[in-house]
């Protein structure tokens, strides 16, 4: 099969909401294989209001990661292309903008400036060869003509900000030389060098103890506060959820399955796959019979290259029933602003 380049029709950015920075309106990423066609990301539609916290959850190959690189058009042009959707972002001057048409030049100019992001691993996303300070300085002189001395004293000024200690010798230490908690924080420090209208965090805690997760969900926060972002944050850990997002879009085999405010969705989930991954959560309370157990979720993800063509949770579902093998289920609103993918929604009180 011949690599698909990807491309997409120059259109005119539809029009946002007051206060809405990022909308993806039903976005289709597909990775085009020697094995076949997979269909990372096929019908998510999201949005993100100015300020605001959206976590998307899910297991390993749900395709929330694709989402996020999506965004930013940092995908391999050899075999991903964007095939359906659209995603309008609102940039720094107040326009909204398509991200799909934007020519390679436009985009460059917005990613690091108006959207950046927060890689998963920072050892292996940072340049070992150079000191992280210069890193940091970087997008500084590229998107705010800064020279050199200025913008290694506002890299400075950004390692402060993140809590690194002795940021004097920091600024000059090179990757390697950093614990992983430093190198996290130096990461985030590079994403917000020019001050983003929207962050993306992909699972910027996973490789990290618990105590230095903390540390690094209350940085973000603070950041997010005093820098009126909005952010995207991308974990498969229920219980960060919680702590850092105002809304939360649950994914599972390359949909969105439930959609809602954090509270209501974490208290009361509609799906099937969210109850599930709460039952998945440790938890310390104790029933009249002793500690609960842990329910693991029974069998593993659909063959990424052959999807199911009705609900993609069926055979791991303990609700189902057979229409469940035959209908796919659309998103439907259960109140406001919270949205499920399930066919027995509203006979199972979850």
């Amino acid at each position: 099969m011949r690599p698909a380049e990807e491309t997409h029709a120059a259109v005119a950015a539809p029009d946002l909401p007051p206060g809405v920075v990022l909308a993806i309106r039903d976005l289709r990423t597909h990775f085009f294989t020697d094995a076949g066609v997979v269909k990372a990301v096929n019908g998510v539609t999201l949005s993100l209001k100015e300020g605001e916290t959206l976590a998307i959850v899910g297991e390993s190959g749900s395709g929330k990661s694709v989402t996020g690189l999506t965004v930013l058009r940092l995908l391999a042009r050899t075999s991903a292309k964007v095939v359906g959707g659209t995603i309008t972002f609102r940039d720094r001057e107040g326009a909204a903008v398509d991200l799909l048409a934007l020519p390679d030049a436009q985009m460059q100019r917005l990613r690091g400036r108006d959207i950046a992001m927060i890689f998963q691993d920072p050892m292996s996303s940072l340049n070992p060869v150079f000191p992280v300070g210069e890193q940091i300085a970087e997008p500084i002189r590229i998107h705010k003509g800064a020279d050199r001395r200025t913008a290694r004293q506002e890299a400075l000024a950004l390692l402060r900000e993140v809590g690194i200690s002795d940021p004097e010798a920091r600024i000059d230490a090179y990757p390697h030389q950093l614990s992983g908690g430093m190198r996290q924080r130096i990461m985030i420090a590079l994403a917000l060098a020019c001050g983003p209208k929207l962050l993306i965090a992909d699972e910027p805690t996973t490789a990290l103890d618990v105590t230095i997760q903390a540390q690094i969900i209350g940085l973000l926060k603070g950041l997010q506060q005093r820098h009126k972002m909005a952010m995207m944050f991308v974990t498969h850990d229920l219980k960060l959820v919680g702590e850092i997002a105002d809304r939360v879009a649950v994914m599972y085999a390359s949909q969105v399955v439930e959609e809602g405010p954090v509270a209501e969705v974490l208290e009361r989930p509609r799906h099937p796959y969210t109850k599930a991954l709460m039952d998945c959560i440790p938890r310390r309370d104790y029933a009249a019979e002793g500690p609960q157990k842990l329910k693991p979720i029974p069998g593993l993800l659909p063959n990424p290259l052959a999807q199911p063509s009705a609900c993609r949770f069926h055979d791991r579902c303990a609700f189902a029933e057979p229409r469940c093998a035959e209908v796919e289920p659309v998103l439907e609103p259960v109140a406001a602003g919270h949205d499920v993918r399930c066919l027995r929604w509203r006979e199972i009180s979850l």
